[in-house]
């Protein structure tokens, strides 16, 4: 390990110790920030899509879904509760009045009052953390208008070392999770831990690294189940179905001596990719490059039962887990 190594190394620890003193004052602070509505407090919204950019581009107005969040002015209900919202381009006027008027109680002249709205005015495909990272003027505005920092928390759309960097710099913790966890909510980390505490998951394989993998996982699938027409290859961090790629099976058997040779000339010539504009040769470049990167970053599902509420499923005794696939079974069969 060379001189430069080391540093980075020593660097990235005393971040993460700084950090998680940060979130830990924030602990303390929780409980009567968040159960008195009463209570003075200040909300910075960073609705970044902190997500692989070339995903993003595929995704056409992708900058409008910065706009999403905008459901947490509902937060100015509480009368004495601040936000201040940082988006990539300026927010319309009209967008904004609209939200205000459903406010209960509330006049949208008084929630205006307590609103401050901030721009990058920048629409490049950066993510919005980096870009006001990368502004230290806007950084020194946004602590402008923060009154008491022992009162004030960062909400995030997701939490990547970006925005941990933007906390650091802002010294105000983030409510969310600490980037060193996020595997945990992947769909790969996902499903290892339903499985390490015995949830049950859809039938499918993790820990995915390339093409001999996927075509090795394909296999699996059809011999668990010879009757078995489709399967999605889905990305660990995909969002908006941007990151699946449906495998059909057609007439394959699996009974088949040629059976890898079959399934290699589907995945090859009619995999269809959610994602418009990237061929099969850049889905799987990517796969390889950032399945180095992240590991865990691809897995194959059987039929794209997407039960993201197995846990509640699994605590709800009159549902059955058969009578939820049954219905998944027939809601995804209506898009694939």
């Amino acid at each position: 390990m060379n001189d430069t190594s080391v540093d980075i190394s020593s660097r990235d620890a005393e971040i993460d110790k700084q950090f998680s003193m940060l979130q830990q004052l924030f602990s303390i602070n929780y409980k009567h920030i968040f159960s008195n509505d009463l209570a003075e407090k200040t909300v910075i919204i960073i609705p970044s899509l902190t997500l692989d950019e070339e995903m993003l581009r595929t995704i056409k107005g992708v900058t409008h879904y910065e706009e999403r969040m905008l459901c947490m002015l509902m937060l100015l209900r509480m009368p004495k509760t601040e936000l201040i919202y940082i988006s990539s381009v300026p927010i319309d006027n009209t967008i904004i009045d609209y939200y205000l008027h459903l406010l209960p109680g509330i006049t949208g002249y008084h929630a205006l009052q307590r609103l401050t709205l901030l721009s990058c005015y920048d629409a490049s495909r950066s993510s919005l953390t980096e870009k006001i990272l990368a502004r230290p003027r806007l950084i020194k505005r946004i602590l402008e208008h923060v009154k008491d920092p022992r009162l004030a928390h960062i909400s995030c759309f997701n939490v990547t070392q970006h925005e941990k960097e933007l906390a650091l710099k802002l010294n105000i913790p983030i409510y969310g999770t600490d980037p060193s966890l996020l595997h945990l909510g992947t769909k790969t980390g996902s499903r290892a831990l339903f499985k390490k505490i015995d949830i049950c998951t859809p039938k499918g394989f993790e820990n995915l690294q390339n093409e001999a993998d996927i075509i090795e996982a394909l296999i699996g699938l059809k011999k668990d189940n010879p009757a078995l027409k489709k399967a999605v290859i889905k990305m660990n961090d995909g969002f908006s179905g941007e990151g699946n790629a449906i495998f059909k099976y057609n007439d394959i058997d699996i009974s088949e001596k040629d059976i890898t040779a079959l399934i290699k000339y589907e995945l090859r010539n009619n995999l269809r990719i959610v994602a418009q504009n990237i061929n099969y040769h850049q889905f799987m470049e990517k796969f390889e490059k950032m399945g180095v990167l992240l590991r865990n970053l691809y897995m194959v599902k059987a039929n794209a039962l997407l039960l993201f509420n197995a846990v509640s499923i699994r605590q709800e005794k009159s549902i059955s887990f058969q009578h939820m696939t049954r219905y998944w079974e027939e809601k995804e069969s209506r898009y694939f």
